[in-house]
Formats: C-alpha cells, structure tokens, sequence
C-alpha cells in the first residue's frame, strides 16, 4: 500500500518537474530506475531472491540520439551498476544484466520507461 502511494507521488512530482523543465535524460536517471524495477520485481523463493536480468529502456528519439555514440558503452555501465546493485542486496542473477534501448516516438525529451 505504502508503495503504491510512493509511486503515485513519484510519479506526479516527475511529471510536475518533466514538464516544466524538459531537459534530457541523464544516465544516472537511468541506473536509479533500472535499480528500482530490479528491487520491485525481485522473486523469493525458498532459499534466495532472484532479480530481473533483462531490461528494456524506452527513450524519446532526442534522447537516444544523444546517447548514440556512445550507447554500447553506455549500456555496460548500466549492465554493471544492475550486477554491482544485484550483489549488495544479496539478489541471485540467472546471468549478467542485460540492458537493451529502444527508441519510443511517443515519449517526450526527459521521459523514459
């Protein structure tokens, strides 16, 4: 429940702020929310916690393009932080992180899914 309420109030403060200020999409933006879908959609089972290892980041076509040159390397960092996440909360991985970009023409600069 609590959650749910810190999403909405999340979600409206970044929509608030998205909107009147609309400046790119900044890596550190990206590894905060990949952790986040990794702790949200974590399994229990008996005897560990399995995490996610494969994600799929929506940007607006600007914001990709700037990332474009650098994209692979990119997406190794952020591969690596997930890994590096994955370990201090104890998460058992299947494999290393996977993090894949798609570009998403019905999304604003500054907003990413």
């Amino acid at each position: 429940m609590l959650r749910r309420i810190e999403r909405n109030l999340e979600s409206l403060v970044e929509g608030v702020f998205g909107r009147a200020f609309r400046s790119p999409v900044q890596p550190v933006e990206l590894a905060r929310k990949l952790a986040k879908e990794m702790d949200e959609n974590k399994a229990v089972s008996v005897s560990r916690v399995y995490a996610p290892n494969e994600y799929i980041i929506y940007l607006s076509p600007h914001d990709r393009a700037q990332y474009r040159q650098y994209e692979s390397s990119l997406l190794q960092e952020l591969s690596t932080y997930l890994l590096e996440h994955a370990q201090k909360q104890d998460y058992a991985l299947l494999s290393r992180p996977r993090v894949l970009v798609e570009e998403d023409p019905d999304l604003r600069v500054g907003v990413f899914g």
